[in-house]
């Protein structure tokens, strides 16, 4: 049997999936496709996305099952005899397939899905919208803990409270580093370095390579090869990006490529201790969290003394210098000093991001950059 992963209301997830597949989204310490492939080891697992991401349409020849990008199991999934939907209460997330043709290609999943009559419930969870990643973030971080079975590592230089704390052999822990592992599972990945004067609270995670510097961390995950101080709670950093100094960011999304300057700070609670609306184009939409923060896009640049309002969003390769707040919405490519907006060209923003991905030993591939000249495309098309 074959397993195809493929996104699916993936505009639900602006900006965060701008340049990284739905289903490549980091929740707890895993992706939502690492998250789902984790039951299915003994398979064959393929992918269905945009034409963007350069990923081949597999044309399977034995029967497949199909799982949504919003998906995120909770065990697996008993196999059906007939072509069936996958149901997780009333939202359709699959289907099994067993009979001819079988779908390889987003448009082709949509047809064969509308023709499919049976359904089954299975145990899973369902991500509707890019806030739910944050709502299901400390959940995910259990889980994923538990499902490595990990133990308890000896820890010679750390205060430690708690004994749900793996740190991987190639990790670094500097002496004057307070782990809490109280309220959930601490998990310090290979080559991570955790330096003098940073606290970690769990559940969290951090990612390869990443390096926490006199950082605060609460219950959030970070992704690879990301700089961290400051304050950071409840956040997700999907990879390669710097808060380095101080500063807060609270119940937010971060995607690749960011960098937040100095006293970067966001709100994540609104003072009437409301509800929180989130602003994306003209639209805004009721997300029935108290606490959220802001969702920033790849490759976008805070300069110092940036303030961000409560749910903001900001696209992909936003430049903004100046301090004081950002709106509550910003789109892609826009370079903003001060009261005075512009365009950002898309030739100087390749050639800034090739400059930031070589700092960290990854080359600006000719496939990323034209993913990219695809977005700058949409963006100035809808404009």
């Amino acid at each position: 049997m074959r397993v195809i992963i493929y996104e699916e209301n993936q505009e639900e997830f602006y900006p965060l999936s701008n340049l990284v597949p739905q289903f490549n989204l980091r929740v707890g310490a895993r992706t939502i496709a690492e998250h789902n492939a984790f039951f299915f080891r003994r398979h064959k697992l393929s992918f269905a996305c945009r034409e963007r991401f350069g990923v081949e349409p597999v044309r399977s020849t034995e029967p497949t099952l199909y799982l949504s990008g919003r998906l995120l199991l909770n065990a697996g999934v008993g196999l059906p005899r007939t072509d069936t939907k996958l149901k997780v209460d009333s939202a359709t997330v699959g289907f099994f397939k067993k009979t001819p043709p079988l779908p390889c290609t987003l448009d082709e999943i949509r047809d064969a899905l509308a023709t499919i009559k049976d359904s089954k419930n299975i145990n899973g969870m369902v991500v509707k919208k890019v806030w739910d990643l944050i709502g299901l973030n400390h959940t995910m971080l259990v889980k994923h803990y538990t499902a490595a079975r990990r133990k308890g590592s000896m820890i010679r230089n750390a205060y430690v409270r708690g004994k749900n704390i793996h740190v991987a052999r190639g990790a670094r822990i500097h002496k004057l580093v307070f782990l809490d592992a109280t309220d959930g599972p601490i998990y310090i990945d290979d080559d991570a370095e955790l330096r003098p004067f940073s606290s970690i609270v769990g559940p969290s995670y951090i990612g390869a390579g990443s390096i926490i510097d006199r950082a605060k961390v609460v219950g959030s995950s970070i992704g690879p090869h990301c700089r961290i101080g400051g304050e950071v709670e409840n956040c997700i950093f999907q990879g390669y990006s710097n808060k380095h100094h101080d500063g807060f960011i609270g119940h937010s999304f971060i995607g690749e490529w960011v960098n937040l300057g100095a006293l970067t700070t966001n709100s994540d609670l609104k003072n009437n201790y409301g509800p929180v609306r989130v602003q994306i184009g003209s639209e805004d939409h009721e997300t029935g969290m108290i606490k959220l923060g802001c969702f920033i896009g790849d490759h976008s640049k805070l300069g110092i003394g940036t303030l961000i309002p409560t749910g903001a969003v900001i696209g992909s390769f936003v430049n903004f210098a100046g301090g004081g707040m950002m709106d509550r919405y910003v789109r892609d490519f826009q370079w903003i000093v001060g009261s005075e907006k512009e365009d950002y060209d898309l030739e100087k923003a390749l050639r800034t991001a090739q400059i930031v991905m070589k700092r960290r030993k990854v080359n600006l591939s000719r496939q990323y950059g034209e993913m990219i000249r695809i977005l700058h495309g949409e963006i100035c098309r809808s404009n």
